[in-house]
């Protein structure tokens, strides 16, 4: 056997002593770094090829955060959006099967999770919300590069959750929804790197994102609360290869050739979409506060594009025009809430690694999309904003490919400009899971391909360099002590950053491995402001991130996953005018989260590289006291002690990157 135990010990050692620890940082450190540092501790005394080839079973351990959003909309609390985030640890079992032809893999894994995410809060010293998540299971598909030892891939599938869940009002027992607990399905989407120790043992870390629909529960009086859920996992596995264990050769990637990608396309996608249409009364016209309203159905989309290919690097433009069946409307005490997302148009940039007849990239651009959204105003108009996504392209004829993708979209919106009151502003965020064929125009006969290049470039050693980014972030402002009405409030800002980065890598053939860190400065700000009232006000100045690295090289391209921390500067105030103003909270720190997310690299000589990456970051939650503190009495009468509000932020954002080795 291959295993280095030693090591191994050590890692476990590890496990141990970071799992019995509370902190975010630690357990995230120990999610993001095992994969590597297992693979980095075997692969020196490996020298054999993996069969990924059939049946596996699995095992997986990691870090999950659960966001729940209660949507009141019958008034009954004032018409609150309650937004519930915790975090907690995953383990559980997994079976799967692949199957793999000239370097492509392609399989199916069906997985189930017991998780410890449990959240009890006070809300408005009247209330106890229970919100918890106790199961999980998902069945995916996965499509990948198979390359030496290293598998890279993309999945897509369905995700089942059990939420057990309760709001109890202590003074109100009718007012009580006492069970809202509920099995739901949902859409799953991911990505992760698998590494060979020996020819049945392998490792995996993991990103999951799964999307719940909503759910409705009627409490004895009568009042609906709306429900919307979301869990993302970063998970850590040791698989077992079941089966023969077919013949092995070197662990190096056949000298195989790209399909050429290369040249103008068009397509046609069919798929499936959720929105989330958002307005905020930040003047309090109503009860305040940024309700949101769910929106699930159809998405059909024609595109076109150029493609330019260099060696197993793939990059280009797109553009897309969409057409979605989204729309939701229902009436409340003070009219009919009618949104709608129907008509969209996007333009982005895709990377890509080809091997054999198959690419796998990644995409950032911008996204404009019509939007109604009626709900006590007008907010309807042209939202704009940011995309990040993956997919997958497969060759079928020397003309035609099959794609398939999924993206995420959050939006800047506006304000009410037909309104001559100020205060309402509408904003909205997007996921699209969708698949179609593309036709490559030109000359008939363009090769399909056979199998990966060799690595050409030697991507070990030290680099620094600079990033261009484009940032769009969402900061959240949550009232629990029902100061005012309980709401929250979302300010979403796009900006534009600059910094710098430094890294280090290792090279074991095909297998690339490191760690980077980089920090940039940002122009992110957005202000919600009713004049000489109140302001709700976002902005990011900077943001550092500490991450690990691991993906495949083929020819001069690099193709890898990454995660690990994420440091914000954040401007976050909820703020009563004229300041200063001792009713108003300044939620502004320097949070600490997830980051998690995918890039590609193209060694453009041995000592210059260029890069397009995405990523995704969320925070974790941080609690803020006004200054001086007070107690805090509601509208109600409610006495909740000394009041605080919530602060988190997300962003996502699309890096260019310029290394040079050293």
């Amino acid at each position: 056997m291959w295993l280095d135990v030693n090591r191994l010990n050590s890692i476990l050692r590890l496990h141990i002593i970071l799992l019995s620890r509370d902190s975010i940082m630690d357990k995230l450190l120990l999610c993001a770094t095992s994969v590597f540092a297992l693979s980095a501790g075997t692969l020196s005394a490996q020298d054999l090829q993996h069969d990924w080839n059939g049946w596996y079973v699995g095992g997986q351990i990691g870090l999950s955060q659960h966001s729940a959003t209660y949507e009141d909309v019958d008034y009954d609390w004032y018409g609150s959006t309650i937004d519930l985030l915790s975090l907690g640890g995953t383990a559980g079992v997994s079976l799967g099967y692949n199957t793999v032809t000239q370097n492509t893999l392609m399989g199916v894994q069906a997985d189930i999770g017991v998780l410890s995410n449990s959240e009890e809060t006070i809300y408005s010293s009247d209330v106890q919300i229970q919100n918890d998540l106790d199961v999980m299971a998902k069945l995916q598909g996965r499509v990948g590069h198979a390359v030496g030892d290293t598998v890279i891939y993309t999945s897509a599938g369905l995700a089942y959750a059990n939420f057990e869940r309760s709001w109890t009002e202590f003074n109100d027992v009718p007012d009580t929804w006492p069970d809202l607990g509920d099995g739901k399905v949902g859409v799953v989407l991911g990505f992760g790197l698998e590494q060979a120790i020996n020819e049945r043992l392998s490792v995996s870390g993991t990103f999951t994102s799964s999307l719940f629909g909503e759910n409705t529960s009627v409490n004895p009086d009568g009042f609906p609360l709306r429900i919307n859920d979301k869990v993302d996992e970063l998970t850590f596995a040791v698989n077992y290869k079941l089966g023969d264990v077919s013949a092995t050769g070197p662990a190096q990637p056949q000298a195989g050739s790209p399909a050429n990608f290369a040249g103008a396309y068009g397509g046609a996608r069919l798929g499936g979409a959720f929105a989330d249409i958002s307005t905020s009364d930040i003047g309090y016209y109503e009860w305040g506060g940024t309700y949101d309203i769910g929106n699930t159905g159809g998405l059909a989309a024609v595109s076109g594009g150029y493609n330019w290919q260099l060696g197993a690097t793939v990059v280009g433009v797109e553009a897309q025009l969409a057409f979605a069946d989204l729309s939701e409307s229902y009436d409340n005490d003070f009219g009919t809430a009618d949104t709608s997302m129907e008509q969209l148009a996007s333009i982005r940039a895709r990377a890509g690694m080809a091997v054999g007849d198959t690419m796998l990239y990644v995409l950032g651009g911008v996204t404009s999309a019509e939007v109604d959204n009626v709900n006590e105003s007008d907010t309807s108009g042209t939202y704009t904003g940011l995309t990040v996504g993956a997919g997958v392209e497969q060759f079928i004829t020397d003309r035609v490919s099959w794609t398939a993708e999924g993206t995420y979209t959050l939006f800047d919106g506006q304000d009410d400009s037909d309104s001559a009151d100020e205060g309402f502003y509408g904003t909205a965020d997007l996921t699209t899971v969708a698949a179609g064929v593309n036709y490559y125009f030109g000359e008939a006969g363009r090769s399909t391909g056979a199998g990966a290049m060799a690595p050409s470039h030697d991507w070990s050693g030290g680099y620094y360099g600079a990033d261009l980014i484009m940032l769009a972030n969402e900061g959240s402002v949550q009232d629990p002590d029902y100061y005012e009405s309980g709401d929250s409030y979302d300010v979403v800002s796009l900006g534009a950053g600059v910094g710098g980065h430094v890294g280090y890598n290792w090279q074991n053939g095909a297998f690339v491995y490191g760690a980077v860190a980089d920090i940039a400065a940002y122009s992110n700000e957005e202000a919600q402001t009713v004049t000489g009232y109140r302001e709700v006000s976002s902005a990011i100045t900077a943001m550092a991130t500490l991450r690990g690295r691991a993906g495949i090289a083929s020819g001069n391209t690099l193709l890898y996953t990454t995660a690990g921390l994420g440091f914000v500067q954040s401007e976050l105030e909820h703020a009563y005018l004229p300041s200063p103003n001792t009713s108003s909270f300044d939620l502004s720190d320097t949070r600490v989260g997830a980051v998690v997310g995918l890039g590609v690299e193209h060694a453009l000589s041995d000592t210059m590289s260029v890069k397009l990456e995405t990523l995704y970051f969320t925070s974790a939650e941080g609690d803020y006291a006004q200054d001086p503190v007070q107690g805090c009495g509601g509208p109600s009468g409610f006495d909740g002690g000394d009041c605080e509000m919530v602060g988190t932020d997300s962003n996502l954002s699309i890096k260019a990157g310029l290394s040079f080795a050293f």
